[in-house]
């Protein structure tokens, strides 16, 4: 679904945050891309849009390079991208219009789109908020408005650029079970750009950057299993990554590969039972 070949990016005044990236998600696929400030992440998320384009190298979506400016309304249908303040992406005073405005700027006919509106709601679990002014939202529901109004547009790409990032934990929690769900039942292709480690717990693959670059991949499990070297580039590992370390260090239990609290007690539970 998402192609990106040996992208190189530098901005206008010189700085260089894409080095030679190449990589590819399939469609389907629920992908989290993590690094600190700087690392390059957001930059190589609004390429996947066309929001920016690479200084050198390609990208593709669906087989249509974004450099083609024939292609760029057809991208943009297929990729819906939801950033980190969701006030940046309300532009109506009613939450239904709000959620419209995507679709009806597409030529979506207006009882087409008034079916979009509602499933996408419902979606996000704010139907009964469908009349009701955005600003006087919470951040949380704020960011299921953006998230409903990308969905009205149907596209088959979401990406996550830091949406989680001025929310609560319950508020970060709700948005990661929406966005799980969506991936799980309507197949979206999703990537998810973040500075929260633990929100990479249950996605399919981690990429992490560092200065511009890749520097690890791989499931969940093997990326944490590699904490020192996670911590050497000034990131961290969940909390129940770190305690599963601390154990095994102490020689108290081996808890395998356990990342959230839930595999960390069974697994405790387990190895006591052995004891």
């Amino acid at each position: 679904m998402l192609s990106v070949r040996n992208v190189s990016f530098s901005y206008d005044n010189g700085s260089r945050a894409l080095n030679d990236v190449s990589l590819d998600i399939d469609r389907g696929e629920f992908v989290c891309i993590v690094g600190h400030n700087g690392s390059g992440k957001s930059t190589l998320a609004k390429m996947f849009n066309g929001l920016l384009l690479p200084t050198e190298g390609s990208v593709t979506v669906d087989g249509m390079d974004t450099a083609d400016d024939e292609k760029m309304l057809d991208i943009r249908r297929l990729v819906g991208i939801v950033f980190q303040n969701p006030d940046n992406q309300i532009v109506t005073t009613v939450v239904r219009e709000d959620v419209a405005f995507g679709p009806e700027n597409l030529g979506v006919p207006p009882d087409i789109m008034a079916v979009r509106v509602d499933e996408a709601l419902k979606a996000v679990g704010m139907e009964s908020y469908a009349e009701s002014a955005p600003h006087m939202l919470s951040g949380g529901q704020k960011q299921r408005i953006a998230i409903a109004g990308m969905l009205a547009m149907e596209p088959q790409v979401l990406i996550l650029d830091e949406a989680t990032a001025m929310l609560d934990p319950m508020g970060r929690r709700d948005i990661l079970n929406i966005v799980r769900e969506l991936n799980k039942q309507k197949g979206i292709t999703v990537v998810m750009i973040t500075q929260y480690m633990e929100e990479a717990v249950g996605t399919d693959r981690m990429i992490v950057m560092n200065d511009g670059s890749i520097v690890m991949e791989g499931t969940p499990a093997k990326v944490f299993a590699r904490g020192d070297e996670l911590r050497a580039i000034g990131l961290d590992v969940p909390p129940a990554v770190e305690l599963r370390e601390l154990l095994k260090q102490m020689d108290v239990a081996d808890c395998g590969d356990a990342m959230t609290l839930q595999e960390l007690s069974a697994s405790i539970c387990r190895s006591l039972l052995k004891n």
